[in-house]
C-alpha cells in the first residue's frame, strides 16, 4: 500500500504543468538617441512621430516607430510632407557565450493617393552590431512601398527572421531608420497619405469617404522589430518550458525497489506426500 501511494505521488508530480525556465541571457538598455523630423510644404501634415524601445522580457528587446504624413493639392500648387526617423540605441547582452541572436521585423500600415499625387515608405531599415564593429549579419531592410495616381496599398509585411549563432556577450548598438513621404499637386483634388501610426487620425475636413482603408484596424501599425538572445540550441517557441521536479521526489523515484519476483504457486493436493516413500 505504501509503495502504491508513493508511485501515485510521483505520477501526480510528473503530470503537473511545465514551468518556464528563466532565460540564461539578459538585455540591459543603455544610452539612446531617437529623433523624428517632420517637414511640410503648403497644405501638408506630418504627425504622430514616435519611437519606443522596451525590454518586454529579460532576453528580448523591442522597438516600434510610428507616424503618418498627408498632403493636399493647394490652389493648383504642390504640397509635400516628409517624416524622417532615426534611432541609435545602445544595450548590453549578458549571459553564457556564445548566443544566438534573432532579429524579427514587421511593417504595417497603408499608402494611398488620388489624381496627381503620391505616397511612399522610402526606407525601413534596422541593423544590430557590437559597439565599434563596422558591419553585422543582423540587418533587416524592407523594400520601398510607393503608390501614385489613383492607387492604394495596405501593407502587412513581415520579413523572415534573421538568426545568427556565436554572437559574443557585451555592448551592442541598434540603428534604425524610417522615412515616410507624401505629395500632391494639380487642380483635381489631388491628395495622398502614408499612415503607419496606431493613434493618429486626420482632421474631418481631410477625410474623403471614398478613399480606401476607411475604418481599418490600426492597432498594429508601425515599423516594429524584436531582438532575442537565446542559447544556440534553443528549442522552437512554445517548447522552451522546462520541468522543475522536486529533488526529494526524484531521489525517491530513483531508489524505488524493483518488484519482488512472484512466489511459486503452492503444490496441489495431488502433489503432496506424507513422507518419503
Amino acid at each position: 500500500m505504501r509503495k502504491a501511494r508513493l508511485a501515485a505521488l510521483i505520477l501526480a508530480t510528473l503530470a503537473t504543468p511545465a514551468l518556464a525556465a528563466d532565460p540564461p541571457y539578459s538585455i540591459t538598455l543603455g544610452p539612446r538617441t531617437a529623433c523624428a523630423t517632420p517637414t511640410t510644404t503648403r497644405q501638408a501634415r506630418a504627425e504622430g512621430g514616435s519611437t519606443d524601445v522596451t525590454t518586454p522580457s529579460a532576453n528580448v528587446l523591442a522597438m516600434a516607430m510610428s507616424g503618418s504624413v498627408a498632403a493636399n493639392a493647394f490652389l493648383g500648387g504642390a504640397s509635400a510632407a516628409t517624416e524622417t526617423f532615426h534611432l541609435e540605441q545602445e544595450f548590453e547582452i549578458a549571459g553564457p557565450a556564445p548566443a544566438r541572436l534573432t532579429l524579427d521585423s514587421a511593417l504595417v500600415g497603408f499608402v494611398r493617393s488620388k489624381h496627381k499625387a503620391g505616397a511612399c515608405v522610402k526606407l525601413a531599415r534596422a541593423k544590430v552590431c557590437p559597439v565599434g564593429a563596422p558591419d553585422s549579419p543582423l540587418v533587416a531592410v524592407h523594400p520601398p512601398l510607393c503608390v501614385e495616381g489613383d492607387d492604394g496599398r495596405l501593407c502587412n509585411q513581415h520579413l523572415p527572421p534573421i538568426k545568427v549563432d556565436g554572437m559574443p556577450m557585451g555592448r551592442y548598438v541598434l540603428s534604425a531608420d524610417f522615412v515616410l513621404t507624401s505629395d500632391a499637386a494639380g487642380l483635381a483634388d489631388g491628395h495622398s497619405a502614408a499612415d503607419f501610426s496606431p493613434s493618429t487620425a486626420p482632421p474631418a475636413d481631410w477625410v474623403r469617404t471614398r478613399d480606401p482603408f476607411q475604418g481599418v484596424d490600426k492597432k498594429d501599425f508601425g515599423f516594429k522589430l524584436t531582438l532575442a538572445a537565446e542559447p544556440a540550441d534553443a528549442p522552437p517557441p512554445g517548447a522552451q518550458a522546462a520541468r522543475r521536479r522536486d529533488p526529494a521526489l526524484t531521489r525517491v523515484a530513483a531508489k524505488l525497489p524493483a518488484p519482488a519476483p512472484a512466489r511459486p504457486a503452492p503444490p496441489t493436493g495431488l502433489d503432496r506426500h506424507s513422507g518419503p516413500r
